[in-house]
């Protein structure tokens, strides 16, 4: 998921600086990478509930898997209502960033 995400950021970030136009391909990518981190919340919460169902960790651990992809669903959220290309490669950018920043972060807490 995090190579995913980090391919969109890349992405975002030629779009945003070499000032292309948006288009259906753009879309695409950025569907399927809101589509592949809600797969993996619903994977993760899976996980937590069959492995610990009662432990003391449980609220933390929800919350670490739910964060992130409410920080890209906004992302997703905010660039549709725009209508510059710059400024949703941007919106793209900034909340996909910080759920890949996220992610990255609740990995390693893990491990």
């Amino acid at each position: 998921m995090q190579i995913i995400l980090a391919m969109i950021l890349i992405y975002s970030l030629a779009g945003l600086f070499l000032k292309k136009k948006f288009n259906s391909n753009h879309l695409r990518y950025f569907t399927f990478g809101l589509i592949f981190s809600i797969i993996q919340l619903v994977l993760g919460i899976i996980f937590i509930f069959t492995f610990n169902p009662f432990g003391f960790f449980l609220i933390k651990n929800i919350f670490s898997v739910i964060t992130p992809v409410l920080f890209i669903y906004l992302g997703w959220s905010l660039h549709n209502k725009q209508f510059d290309s710059r400024k949703k490669f941007l919106r793209i950018f900034i909340f996909y960033g910080l759920g890949l920043f996220l992610l990255s972060i609740n990995y390693y807490n893990l491990n």
